[in-house]
């Protein structure tokens, strides 16, 4: 697997963590592009403010932590999943 440039930018314990908040972000600004819903009607499906929509749609990862992004991700109908590589 090809690894992020987080990797190159940070340890690699911070580096997976930010992988896998990127991707969940990257799903979540894609559900909202997709459900064409005000940023406010958004929020109200969410359970969370405008503001933090907001901070969905413009990519600000450092704002969420992988808890939260999970939990948004599952109250906008997505299924997140884990998958893990057991090293031998």
């Amino acid at each position: 697997m090809v690894k992020s440039a987080f990797h190159d930018l940070f340890p690699a314990d911070q580096a997976e963590d930010l992988e896998m908040r990127s991707v969940l972000l990257r799903g979540l600004s894609k559900w909202l592009e997709a459900g064409e819903m005000t940023e406010a009607e958004a929020a109200k499906r969410l359970g969370t403010t405008q503001a933090r929509v907001s901070e969905i749609k413009n990519g600000k990862i450092a704002h969420f932590s992988l808890d939260m992004l999970v939990k948004l991700a599952r109250r906008a109908g997505l299924h997140p999943r884990i998958e893990l590589d057991i090293a031998a």
